[in-house]
Order: structure tokens, then C-alpha cells, then sequence
């Protein structure tokens, strides 16, 4: 959903005729889902809303108005009320992503309600353009994606409306990584208006099993023919199914779109084995991606090199800027020998990608992350909750967000959302174990810090034995935790001398950072002071 910070401080509401004017725009959208039953679901809600009937809207009305169900209804048997409107709010976001993010009125759906609110926006001259046309250049390597309908093999008509309403979904939540050009394929038996070539297609099948349904879900490379990833997911029917639908769509973004999703990792193989002439964009984030995977020094001079020069060739690419910004804050941080940027060269960069596309949640937890490394915890707690609000009800990059909202001082809400996360993304950031570390060291749970500390990765850095060592002596156990404080000096051997800054660098409350040197001494590594 749109920055807060784009409302107006106005006492009066859109009135009814800004409303039906705005309903107007997004129903008419490609960028909304246009089918049938989403356009009906928002006309009745609003409708009913500026009439003054908000206290008549339940899930039964719904029902008996927008799907033609009878006085029999039964929400607990029947989500299909509950499952459309998760849509709707899904479509809501995506259009205000996209083609809505310059329009004058703001209509919500909040989570959990069927009562939309009407808010005004602020428009300023020379308004954003939509989401990804800002930041993305244009440069033909960027990735293109089509999501298709899923085809319905059940033979059951009612299915259709899942068969839609999972490619709606689907779209909605890759549109999130603006890295990615996201298409909408046609309805089921429908054709597009403006048919748009697109590289990679995504789509699938939804078939029975039991007593529940088996969705295929695959992802096509058109140029090579090649089928890039497969998964299958089962379904029960009955109440629950909404939610499970919603876990599947949650879990196959990830797994295609996330930092170390399928389709980064085609397009780097591939980018390695026919390497573009100067390099683009593109392939920058592709090398940075490279480097967070191996850890190799040979791969982070190729990694900065190119968005170095990604930069200077396109000083419009926000995910550029952020990712130059992450690159130089982590090497910074970590103490790694080799070329060390200026951390203000870094914050620098971070700024710049954040203020080129504000709406970018990973632009924004660059940000953030660039502020907690330099002891700016406010500015750092402020970005990570403004990558909170844009992320909505996505999983989209909301481990990251979770550890960042714990490192700089919400140790209540951070890790509950990084838990959250962690249950659906098949790809997660195995740095963001570490906030499930301290916050298990904070609860003193040893048995729980251990466990965060072995899902840690890579071991070729100090952190992974580091956390090891302070959970084992947490444990009681001492002679592993020498064994573990030993690979730490291997790792780094002057880290005594630099471990405190080092340790200070991520973790903020000076009483935690006293455990973890206590620990650290009882297992035998003693820091310098000073």
C-alpha cells in the first residue's frame, strides 16, 4: 500500500463523487483484476459504504449480492467471501503499485473487514510514475514474466474462480520485486487487449486429489524452451482452504522471485555462460547475487565492479544504488580484508536508491540496514517500519524486514514477523537466524540460540562460530564451545583486537553485547579493550 507520508492532513473525506470517480479508474485498469466477481466484490462494498449500509455488510450479504449464494450460506464451510476478498485487497495494492500511484483518492480494504475506507492522496506536480518505470531502465535484460490462469482439470466450473483468482494473486505479489516486468495473462477463454511478449511465463494446473486440490505450478523460459521450476501443492477442501491457497501463492513468489529464487538463478547461469558486451544493469544485481551465494573475493570485485558501473551507466536504477549500498555496508562491517568502500560512500548510495524508489521494500530495508550499521537506530527503526507498510500482506523480503525491525530495538514485533516469514519462504536470508539468536539469548533459551546459530550461513565468516560459541557456553557446554571459539580465531585471528566494534556493528543493547564477551571470554577469546 502507498506511504503513509503521501496523505493529505485534510479534516474532510473524499466526498461520494471522488469515491465513485476513483472506483471508476481502478475497475477500469489493467492493473486491477478485472474480472468479474473482484470488480462486483469492490462495487458492492463501496457502494453499500457511501450509501450509508457500512453496518449491513457481512460476509452473508456479500454472498447473497456479489456470488448469487442462498439464505443456506454458511461462511465456515464456504470461504469463497473471505478468499475473494483477500484478492481484492491484494488487487487494491498491486493497482496502487502500479497504475494508481498518482491517483487523488486512496480506497482501502483493511485486513480482516469488509468496510472500505476513502482517503485522499497527495498529489504533486509532476506526479511518480508508476512502480518499476522510475527505477527500472530500459534495458532488454531485465526479466519479463507472465503469469497465467491456471487450467482447470476438475471438470468443476466453480474452480474457475481459483484457477483466476491464484494467477491474481500470483501477479499481485511478483510486482512487489520491481526488478521483475509482471503481465497479466488473459481470463480463462478471454483475450488481451494489449498482448505483451514476455520471457518467462508462469502458470500451471489445478486438478482433484482426494478430497482436496493438486496445483502444478511451473515456470517456462520461452527462449530456450526450457522449464525452469515445477512444484506440486496440495489443497485440502473445507474452511481452511483460503489460507492454504494463500501459503501456496506466499511460497511460489519466493521460491521465483526471491534474491535466490529459481528465476535469479537461471538468469545467472546463463549470464555467466554468455556474458553481455559492457555489462548492463541487470547483470549487476546478478553479480551482486553471485557474491551473496559463494563469498568469494573474486566475486565481490566482479560484483562491485559492475554496479559500479551500473550506476554511472544508469543513475536511475534505485535496486542498483541499494545493492552498491549493501555490498560496501556488509564488507565494511564484517571486517573483510580487500578494498573497503567508505561506509558514507555506501550510506550514500543506500539514500539514493531509497529516494529513487521509495516504494521499493528493498530499497527501503537497504536503508535501513545502512543506518543500523553506522548506529542511526531511529532513522534505521523509521525505514525498516516504512518496508513493514509497503511489504502489506507479502512475504516479499519480510525475513529482512523482521530482523532489521528486531536489530534496531523491536524485539517484540520484529521477531514474530521474521518467524512469520520463515514459515513460507523457501529461500531465506540465513543472516536474519542471527536476530532469532539474540532474541533467543534475550529469552535465555540456549537450546533455541543454538539451533538460529547452526542455521546461520556462511561459515567463511566470523558470525556463524561466533554465535555458535555463545550459545554452546549459554548451554553449558563447555568443551564445544572452545571448539567453536577455536574456528572463530581461524576465521578471523585478529578478531580480539576488532571484536567488540565488530559485535557492536549489529547488536545494540549494551547488556546483550556484555553476554556475548562474557561468553566469548569463557570460551577462551578474550577482546582487547578499547
Amino acid at each position: 500500500m502507498p506511504p503513509s507520508s503521501r496523505q493529505l492532513e485534510r479534516a474532510e473525506r473524499p466526498d461520494k463523487r471522488a469515491v465513485e470517480a476513483q472506483l471508476e479508474r481502478m475497475t477500469g485498469s489493467l492493473d486491477f483484476d478485472t474480472s468479474k466477481r473482484s470488480v462486483d466484490f469492490l462495487r458492492f462494498v463501496v457502494g453499500e459504504t457511501l450509501q450509508g449500509h457500512s453496518k449491513a455488510i457481512s460476509q452473508q450479504s456479500i454472498a447473497a449480492s456479489v456470488f448469487g449464494r442462498g439464505a443456506d450460506f454458511d461462511p465456515t464451510t464456504d470461504p469463497i467471501v473471505r478468499m475473494q476478498a483477500g484478492r481484492v485487497r491484494r488487487s487494491i495494492e498491486h493497482y496502487y503499485l502500479t497504475a494508481g500511484v498518482a491517483d487523488p483518492v486512496l480506497i482501502r480494504l483493511p485486513k480482516g473487514a469488509y468496510v472500505p475506507s476513502f482517503e485522499w492522496l497527495e498529489v504533486s506536480a509532476g506526479a511518480m510514475p508508476p512502480a518499476g518505470t522510475e527505477e527500472v531502465p530500459s534495458d532488454e535484460l531485465w526479466p519479463t514474466l507472465l503469469v497465467s490462469p491456471l487450467h482447470n482439470l476438475t471438470g468443476r466450473s466453480e474452480v474457475d474462480f481459483i484457477a483466476e483468482g491464484l494467477a491474481s494473486d500470483l501477479a499481485a505479489e511478483l510486482t512487489r520485486n520491481q526488478a521483475l516486468h509482471v503481465f497479466r495473462g488473459p481470463p480463462l477463454g478471454g483475450e488481451v487487449d494489449h498482448p505483451r511478449r514476455a520471457r518467462f511465463e508462469l502458470g500451471g494446473t489445478i486438478a482433484t486429489r482426494g478430497d482436496g486440490l493438486k496445483l502444478n505450478l511451473h515456470l517456462i523460459d520461452h527462449d530456450s524452451g526450457r522449464q525452469v521450476w515445477a512444484e506440486t501443492f496440495l489443497c485440502p477442501e473445507g474452511p481452511e482452504q483460503g489460507s492454504c491457497l494463500e501459503k501456496i501463492v506466499q511460497s511460489s513468489v519466493a521460491l521465483v522471485a526471491e534474491e535466490q529464487g529459481f528465476l535469479a538463478r537461471h538468469l545467472d547461469e546463463e549470464s555467466r555462460q554468455k556474458p553481455t558486451a559492457g555489462g548492463s544493469s541487470y547483470q549487476a544485481i546478478l553479480r551482486y547475487l553471485h557474491f551473496d551465494v559463494t563469498n568469494e573475493p573474486q566475486a565481490f570485485v566482479e560484483a562491485l565492479g559492475a554496479l559500479r558501473q551500473a550506476v554511472e551507466s544508469h543513475p536511475d536504477c534505485a535496486v542498483c544504488w541499494s545493492y552498491l549500498g549493501r555490498l560496501g555496508g556488509g564488507h565494511w562491517s564484517l571486517g573483510i580484508p580487500g578494498e573497503v568502500i567508505p561506509i558514507e560512500e555506501s550510506v550514500a548510495a543506500a539514500r539514493r536508491g531509497a529516494g529513487l524508489a521509495p516504494r521499493d521494500v528493498r530499497c527501503r530495508a537497504t536503508l535501513s540496514y545502512l543506518l543500523l550499521l553506522t548506529d542511526e537506530l531511529d532513522g534505521a527503526r523509521r525505514e525498516a517500519e516504512g518496508a513493514l507498510e509497503l511489504n502489506g500482506f507479502s512475504t516479499f523480503w519480510l525475513d529482512a524486514v523482521g530482523y532489521l525491525l528486531s536489530l534496531s530495538g523491536d524485539w517484540e514485533k520484529g521477531p514474530a514477523i521474521l518467524r512469520r516469514a520463515l514459515e513460507v519462504n523457501p529461500f531465506p536470508r540465513r543472516a536474519c537466524y542471527g536476530a532469532l539468536w539474540l532474541d533467543a539469548l534475550l529469552r535465555d533459551d540456549p537450546a533455541a540460540a543454538l539451533a538460529a546459530a547452526r542455521e546461520y550461513a556462511p561459515e567463511v565468516y566470523f558470525w556463524n562460530p561466533l554465535m555458535e560459541t555463545v550459545a554452546l557456553v549459554a548451554d553449558g557446554q563447555t568443551q564445544e564451545a572452545a571448539a567453536a571459539a577455536g574456528r572463530l580465531l581461524e576465521i578471523k585471528p585478529d578478531f580480539p583486537e576488532h571484536g567488540h566494534w565488530l559485535i557492536t556493528r549489529y547488536v545494540k543493547p549494551p547488556a546483550l553485547v556484555g553476554t556475548i564477551e562474557q561468553a566469548l571470554a569463557e570460551a577462551g577469546v578474550t577482546l582487547v579493550e578499547g
